[in-house]
């Protein structure tokens, strides 16, 4: 310690006491504030640990001390083996330490890299010129210097910008300890009717949600038939907020010392499955049932209103909080009965509306009811949508989304495959759509450029950028012309499904160098995996997304689910024994139930297998809430057209029992005559004799469950498949076009082109509209609070 002195005089105070230092000589070695240092681990054979210093002190016991952030090598994480080894990255694990556990310092060169494309060859020549000089020290045995241009925080999956505003300052104030506090678990009493819970503020009046659990005997779930149904899984229950009672004589109120009584309320699926079918999913029955609540089991706020005022819906979506109320619930009976005018209920309304008023007096928004008409997304003119570039666009299920958000409207598309190019021109006919191979494309842009001298590519692509069109080639865009590029390679490589899921090009590999790559341009990097299923369609569909930013952005957040969906919690490894999750489980709630089988299809006339007419009538009026937005103005049924199974696989169909679960494990074990005169085992001869191996083939030639969900939507449905389930729950045949179309959220408007194997290859491979929908809203959130 005698080596360790500081250098000048205290440059401040902290807030505690301490003197603040800007530099100190430690061993002989200057340290300043902003430089980096290595700190001895405990276990060995471990390199030492890295710490950009926020800033230097001294101890009330005279003890001289730094406090540093954590910076990590790219290997260390979610990178792994793709990341740079020169690159390391600051996170938000920080701690104090004595200045005598430094062990060296080391050379980081922090990075601010001017953004943009115009500086892209700069930024290039200035790469080749370091990489040089990082070579040269590695082969003369010197050190070799490390660069940091981002930020790591595991914990929201995601690579952020530096923040140099406030880093390195010296001040005795670290940002990430900050940032800690704020995300801790606060409650605290506000006022004799208010309190503060995880940042929300609840008032008597207010309607919030609680958690199922809470309720959980008075809805006991009978045993039922689990697979692809979301048992046991309910929505968050409907309660008001009638009065709060602190714990009397305590000096510090606590969640556990604190109870609100509440008012409950019931939903449609609490009535019975018949009113859950035909009910609005947003409807709430007014009830006389009253409980005192701990406040733990609060998990949100929402809003009851009039129907009349309910946000109109022009899509199976739902995005904001608000229910509506008009008859009352009587468990005890089981008896739904309008509300009078005179109810209590009307004066509980208003009672909230005006609170709500009051404490939003001069604001532009109120917190918890949003009351966004979901429609005026078709009013968003051109200019004020992100002008985007969507690639392997397929037949437009993500250009759907995100333009029915009013985030982006579609500009450019590239596509491979011809079917599904004519399926996205035919709804977005504004795009300019290019049938051809995104290395082609690429190819053709740097070439109108004047960049084709950079350009690494194959001859063939070379060749076939050269024989684009004049038009083509015209409406190419060039830099600084796309806001927002968006895309959905074909996921049979990546997904659970992958056989060889352990290869160099497995799902995880490329994965890694995907965000290796976008993290080497500059950009800031989000990812996470979401299920489709939360967001409102019936279908089982888990995919990984990315987003990604420039410096100068906001990454977007992820949208938290709405619907109850049973999927196991979906985690991304990141290094160790560290995973990420990108949204919280539904296990425990969340606004509104599972959309299912039933409130899909449930409305579509009966067709045989093989039916082959490509328009019709609906035949009847739309039973559920879903029906009646998917439908949109559409008068034609289209596309509710079935794959022709042959005569023994429609012999098998018709055996299997027309109940939940059955699949090729309910064939009788017998043999039956095809129309060739020819004698056959109605139980394929492979799925016995293998079945040990292979989890019994569980859904093969399996019947879809009315109150269940759809499985993954795949691009062939046939009984043998790696999805075997795809009759219809009680007709004799394979889904429809149409009918998959639904499970992934497509309006029935939506168009479709080629023959039934095309028309189910661009279903299977897109993503569900819905879905792209909640991520648009996102995108949309983050730009509108940059300009703000």
């Amino acid at each position: 310690m005698k080596e360790i002195t500081w250098k000048g005089v205290s440059i401040g105070k902290m807030d505690s006491g301490e003197d603040l230092y800007k530099q100190a000589i430690v061993h002989g070695n200057v340290i300043s504030i902003g430089a980096a240092v290595t700190i001895d681990v405990d276990q060995p054979g471990e390199d030492p640990a890295m710490f950009f210093v926020e800033f230097l002190y001294e101890g009330h016991d005279r003890t001289k001390m730094f406090h540093g952030r954590m910076l990590v090598k790219g290997h260390q994480t979610v990178l792994g083996n793709a990341a740079n080894e020169r690159e390391v990255f600051l996170t938000n694990d920080c701690t104090d330490f004595s200045l005598g556990d430094i062990k060296e310092q080391v050379n980081v060169n922090i990075l601010s890299l001017s953004w943009g494309h115009q500086y892209r060859k700069e930024h290039s020549d200035a790469d080749k010129i370091d990489r040089a000089k990082a070579d040269e020290k590695k082969r003369k045995g010197l050190n070799v210097d490390f660069f940091c241009k981002c930020l790591y925080w595991p914990e929201r999956g995601a690579f952020f910008r530096l923040p140099f505003e406030n880093l390195g300052l010296g001040s005795g104030v670290c940002n990430s300890c900050r940032q800690r506090e704020s995300m801790d678990c606060e409650f605290k009493k506000s006022s004799k009717d208010s309190f503060v819970l995880n940042k929300t503020e609840y008032y008597v009046h207010d309607f919030i949600y609680v958690r199922p659990e809470y309720f959980a005997e008075e809805n006991v779930e009978h045993e039922t038939f689990k697979a692809s149904r979301n048992v046991g899984l309910r929505a968050y229950v409907i309660c008001s907020i009638t009065e709060i009672n602190f714990s009397e004589g305590s000096r510090k109120q606590t969640p556990q010392s604190t109870l609100v009584k509440v008012r409950r309320f019931y939903r449609p699926e609490d009535v019975s499955t018949a009113k859950a079918h035909s009910a609005d999913i947003r409807e709430v029955y007014y009830s006389e049932d009253m409980h005192d609540l701990p406040i733990d089991m609060i998990a949100g706020k929402c809003s009851v209103v009039k129907k009349s005022e309910v946000p109109s819906l022009d899509l199976p979506i739902i995005v904001d909080h608000v229910f509506f109320c008009e008859c009352s619930y009587d468990p005890a009976e089981g008896s739904l009965k309008q509300l009078p005018a005179n109810s209590k209920f009307w004066t509980m309304v208003r009672r909230a509306s005006n609170s709500v008023s009051k404490r939003n007096k001069g604001k532009e928004k109120c917190e918890e009811g949003k009351l966004v008409e979901s429609h005026m997304w078709m009013n968003v003119p051109k200019e004020d949508r992100l002008a985007t570039l969507d690639i392997f666009a397929g037949c437009g299920g993500l250009s759907e989304g995100l333009q029915q958000s009013g985030a982006a409207y579609t500009k450019w598309a590239i596509e491979y495959e011809e079917a599904a190019g004519e399926a996205f021109n035919k709804n977005h006919p504004d795009a300019h759509m290019f049938i051809a191979n995104c290395n082609v494309i690429l190819r053709a842009i740097m070439a109108k450029c004047g960049d084709a001298d950079d350009c690494i590519s194959t001859a063939e692509a070379a060749e076939l950028a050269a024989k684009l069109d004049e038009e083509k080639l015209t409406n190419l865009p060039i830099p600084g012309e796309v806001d927002f590029i968006n895309g959905g390679p074909p996921c049979q490589g990546f997904s659970g499904m992958n056989r060889f899921s352990h290869s160099t090009w497995s799902k995880g590999q490329t994965f890694r160098l995907t965000l290796a790559s976008l993290l080497e341009m500059g950009y800031q990097v989000r990812f996470g995996i979401l299920e489709a299923g939360a967001y409102g369609v019936s279908q089982s569909r888990k995919r990984a997304f990315i987003w990604a930013a420039s410096p100068e952005e906001t990454l977007p957040e992820w949208p938290e689910p709405m619907h109850v969906f049973a999927s196991p919690e979906l985690k991304i490894p990141l290094n160790g024994d560290m995973h990420y999750s990108a949204v919280r489980s539904t296990a425990d709630g969340a606004p509104f139930r599972s959309i299912t089988v039933r409130d899909t299809i449930g409305d579509l006339p009966p067709v045989e297998n093989g039916a082959s007419k490509t328009t019709m009538e609906y035949g009847s009026d739309p039973l559920s809430w879903f029906q009646k937005n998917i439908r949109g103005s559409s008068m034609v049924l289209s596309d509710h057209i079935s794959k022709e199974m042959n005569e023994l696989n429609l012999f098998r169909c018709k055996r299997i029992p027309k109940r939940p679960g059955a699949d090729w494990r309910d064939l009788p074990d017998e043999k039956v005559k095809l129309s060739n005169g020819q004698l056959v085992d109605l139980i394929p001869w492979c799925l016995p004799n293998t079945a040990l191996r292979h989890n019994q083939w569980k859904g093969l030639f399996g019947r879809l469950d009315w109150e269940g969900n759809f499985p993954t939507s795949i691009t062939d449905p046939q009984p043998m498949g790696k999805v075997g389930m795809c009759f219809h729950p009680e007709q004799d045949r394979i889904l429809t076009v149409r009918e998959c179309a639904r499970s992934q959220g497509f309006r029935d408007g939506y168009i479709f082109a080629g023959n039934i194997q095309n028309k189910h290859r661009q279903i299977g491979n897109a993503v569900p509209p819905p879905l792209a929908f909640v991520l648009g809203r996102q995108l949309k959130e983050a730009v509108e609070a940059k300009h703000s």
